[in-house]
């Protein structure tokens, strides 16, 4: 125990333990200021396709999932789109890890497209390109990174012309109580 207490007392191991102190305590801040520099890069983009779609945009505080299952995952909600295509109403979320990966300063992000339909039993259908989950009134797909903009409209239509094929499934108005 002496051995030990007189290594750790040595003038270069104390600093070298104040530098790792401080460095992981800063870790969090500079894992905010990521995200808010990867949500400040995204916004113009998606509030540019937004009024293309005659959609809102709504930012951290106010960004949320529809659906229970993804609001209550691992990631957390920084920015929404929300628009209607024909009958269908559509709501796409940005959502980005809040937990810090202590060996990197990587935020992983992760997007989610949700359909609100009539409530429809909870089933899962695999597809080519994507995957779709159908639970409480609502269909989503789980997309990793971030949103782009480019494919967006593409990748929702994909999705909606497979939900007019399927029987059974209706659009609803994400706000109606079912």
């Amino acid at each position: 125990m002496e051995i030990l207490l007189t290594i750790l007392l040595q003038p270069h191991v104390m600093v070298l333990i104040a530098i790792v102190v401080v460095f992981y305590a800063l870790l969090p801040e500079r894992r905010a200021r990521a995200r808010a520099k990867a949500i400040a890069e995204q916004s113009p983009a998606l509030t540019e396709l937004a009024a293309e779609l005659g959609g809102t945009l709504s930012g951290p505080g106010m960004a949320a999932a529809w659906s229970p299952r993804l609001q209550h995952s691992k990631y957390r909600a920084e920015l929404t789109l929300d628009f209607q295509r024909g009958p269908w109403h559509v709501h796409v979320t940005e959502a980005c890890n809040p937990r810090p990966v202590m060996s990197d300063n990587v935020v992983l992000h992760q997007h989610w497209i949700e359909v609100a339909t009539m409530p429809l039993p909870k089933r899962t259908v695999k597809l080519e390109f994507f995957e779709l989950s159908f639970e409480d009134g609502f269909v989503h797909v789980v997309g990793q990174g971030q949103v782009r903009s480019d494919e967006l409209v593409f990748l929702v239509d994909m999705i909606l012309e497979t939900l007019d094929l399927m029987p059974g499934v209706e659009p609803r108005d994400p706000t109606a109580v079912v």
